[in-house]
C-alpha cells in the first residue's frame, strides 16, 4: 500500500511537469487570470468515509512468557461513514506550482469493525477465545490543501492536492467482547493531526462553477507518532486507512463589471465595453 502511494505522488509530480506546456494554452478554459474573478472563493464537498483494513488476515502470537502464550487472528472489517465540507478557496496569480489554496472544516465520521479468534495456553492446557469490537468516531476536521491542476481535455483536469488535517474527537462508540488487555487494545488520541493526499477528476460545468469528485487518505501522521504505518491508525487490534471519497463544487466569485468582456486598451487609453455603450 505503501509503494502504492508513493507511486502515485511521483507520478502527479512528473504529469505536472510534463504536461505544462498543455495547461498553459489551456488555463483560459479553467481560472482566468485577466482580473475577471476574484482571488477568494469558496467550495462545498459532501461525501462518504471508509476505514479500509488489511487485506489479508493471519494468525500472530501477541505474546509468550515461559510456557503462557497467547496467539489470535484479528479479522477488521470496515464501515462507511458520513462526511461534510466546507470552507474557502485562495487561486494563485502565477499558478506554475500551486493554483489554488483551501482552508476548510468538516464533519468526519470514521467507523469499522472487528472479529477476533485466540487460543490462550498454559503448559500443556490451552483455551480458545472469540470476541468482536465495533467503533464510531465522530470528528471535526480542520484541514488545509494545496492543489495543482493539470488539463487533460477540454474543461476537464486532473487535481492533485498534498496537506494537512487536524482531527478533534466530538464523540466515540466503542462496543467490544474479548478481554482489551489481553488482545492490546488501543484506539487513537482526541486529537490527532497527518498529512494527507489527496487526488481528483474535475470538470468546469459553468463559468463560475467546478465539480471535482476525489479520494483522499492519509500518508504521515504527526499525532500519534506514524511508526511506519504511513498514516494508519489502530483501534481496537488493527490498523485501519481512513479514506475519504467526496464531491468538492467549486464556486468562482467574478468581479463587480466583470460580466462582460474585460477592459481593452485603444489608442493607448484602458476602456471598457460599457463604457463605448456596448452591453453584452
Amino acid at each position: 500500500m505503501s509503494r502504492l502511494f508513493a507511486f502515485l505522488l511521483v507520478l502527479g509530480f512528473v504529469g505536472n511537469a510534463s504536461a505544462q506546456g498543455l495547461m498553459d494554452r489551456k488555463r483560459p478554459d479553467l481560472i482566468p487570470l485577466d482580473g475577471q474573478v476574484r482571488r477568494i472563493g469558496f467550495y462545498l464537498a459532501p461525501g462518504l468515509t471508509y476505514a479500509l483494513p488489511r487485506s489479508k488476515d493471519s494468525e500472530e502470537e501477541v505474546f509468550r512468557n515461559g510456557d503462557t502464550s497467547y496467539v489470535a487472528t484479528y479479522d477488521p472489517n470496515g464501515r462507511i461513514g458520513v462526511y461534510l465540507e466546507a470552507g474557502l478557496s485562495w487561486y494563485t496569480r502565477d499558478p506554475v506550482i500551486v493554483d489554488y489554496l483551501d482552508l476548510g472544516i468538516a464533519y468526519k465520521n470514521l467507523r469499522g469493525h472487528e472479529l477476533l479468534a485466540g487460543r490462550y495456553a498454559i503448559a500443556d492446557s490451552a483455551m480458545d477465545l472469540s470476541g468482536e469490537g465495533a467503533f464510531a468516531e465522530r470528528l471535526l476536521t480542520l484541514h488545509f490543501n494545496a492543489n495543482k491542476f493539470i488539463p487533460t481535455w477540454r474543461y476537464q483536469f486532473v487535481q492533485l492536492s498534498l496537506g494537512a488535517n487536524v482531527d478533534y474527537r466530538l464523540g466515540s462508540d466503542y462496543a467490544h467482547t474479548g478481554d482489551p488487555l489481553l488482545n492490546r487494545h488501543v484506539f487513537p488520541p482526541d486529537l490527532w493531526g497527518q498529512l494527507h493526499f489527496k487526488v481528483g477528476y474535475g470538470f468546469k460545468l459553468t463559468g463560475k462553477l467546478f465539480v471535482i469528485p476525489a479520494i483522499e487518505t492519509p500518508v504521515f501522521s504527526v499525532v500519534p507518532q506514524d511508526e511506519g504505518r504511513f498514516g494508519k491508525l489502530q483501534w481496537f487490534s488493527s490498523d485501519y486507512r481512513p479514506l475519504i471519497l467526496s464531491v468538492r463544487f467549486l464556486w468562482l466569485r467574478p468581479r463587480k463589471g466583470f460580466d462582460c468582456p474585460p477592459p481593452i486598451k485603444h489608442k493607448g487609453q484602458m476602456k471598457t465595453y460599457k463604457q463605448d455603450g456596448y452591453h453584452p
